[in-house]
Protein backbone atom coordinates (compact mmCIF):
# COMPACT_ATOMS: atom_id res chain seq x y z
CA UNK A 1 0.00 0.00 0.00
CA UNK A 2 1.54 2.82 -1.21
CA UNK A 3 1.21 6.83 1.13
CA UNK A 4 -1.06 8.97 -0.90
CA UNK A 5 -0.47 12.61 -0.31
CA UNK A 6 -3.20 12.54 2.23
CA UNK A 7 -1.62 10.38 4.76
CA UNK A 8 -1.31 12.84 7.22
CA UNK A 9 2.05 13.22 6.61
CA UNK A 10 3.46 16.32 5.33
CA UNK A 11 6.73 15.61 2.51
CA UNK A 12 9.35 17.33 5.25
CA UNK A 13 8.13 14.89 8.11
CA UNK A 14 8.74 12.44 5.79
CA UNK A 15 12.45 13.44 4.80
CA UNK A 16 12.97 13.97 8.34
CA UNK A 17 12.09 10.18 9.60
CA UNK A 18 13.99 8.64 6.94
CA UNK A 19 17.05 10.59 7.46
CA UNK A 20 16.69 9.85 11.38
CA UNK A 21 16.43 6.16 10.45
CA UNK A 22 18.56 5.94 7.71
CA UNK A 23 21.51 8.25 11.02
CA UNK A 24 20.31 5.47 13.45
CA UNK A 25 20.84 2.80 10.78
CA UNK A 26 24.36 4.39 10.20
CA UNK A 27 24.75 4.46 14.08
CA UNK A 28 24.28 1.36 14.68
CA UNK A 29 26.53 -0.11 11.73
CA UNK A 30 29.50 1.45 12.92
CA UNK A 31 28.74 0.45 16.57
CA UNK A 32 28.56 -3.20 15.65
CA UNK A 33 30.90 -3.61 12.76
CA UNK A 34 34.77 -4.28 13.51
CA UNK A 35 36.89 -1.47 11.32
CA UNK A 36 37.89 -2.08 8.37
CA UNK A 37 37.07 -2.11 4.42
CA UNK A 38 33.32 -3.41 4.97
CA UNK A 39 32.16 -0.86 7.24
CA UNK A 40 33.58 1.89 5.27
CA UNK A 41 31.88 0.59 2.09
CA UNK A 42 28.42 0.17 4.53
CA UNK A 43 28.61 3.69 6.01
CA UNK A 44 29.42 5.42 2.82
CA UNK A 45 26.36 3.43 1.00
CA UNK A 46 24.14 4.81 4.12
CA UNK A 47 25.02 8.39 3.41
CA UNK A 48 24.41 7.92 -0.07
CA UNK A 49 20.92 7.19 0.42
CA UNK A 50 20.78 9.95 3.08
CA UNK A 51 21.91 12.33 -0.12
CA UNK A 52 19.62 10.66 -2.47
CA UNK A 53 16.82 11.79 0.18
CA UNK A 54 18.07 15.44 0.59
CA UNK A 55 18.31 16.21 -3.33
CA UNK A 56 14.87 14.43 -4.00
CA UNK A 57 13.07 15.99 -1.69
CA UNK A 58 14.19 19.55 -2.73
CA UNK A 59 12.91 19.02 -6.05
CA UNK A 60 14.28 20.84 -9.98
CA UNK A 61 13.63 23.92 -10.68
CA UNK A 62 12.11 21.84 -14.14
CA UNK A 63 9.45 21.18 -11.65
CA UNK A 64 6.82 23.75 -12.94
CA UNK A 65 3.48 23.09 -11.45
CA UNK A 66 1.97 25.81 -13.79
CA UNK A 67 3.01 23.76 -16.88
Amino acid sequence: MALSEDSGLSRTKKKWIALAVLALVGGLARITMEPGKIRLVVLVLIASFALRIVLATTGSRYDDKQG
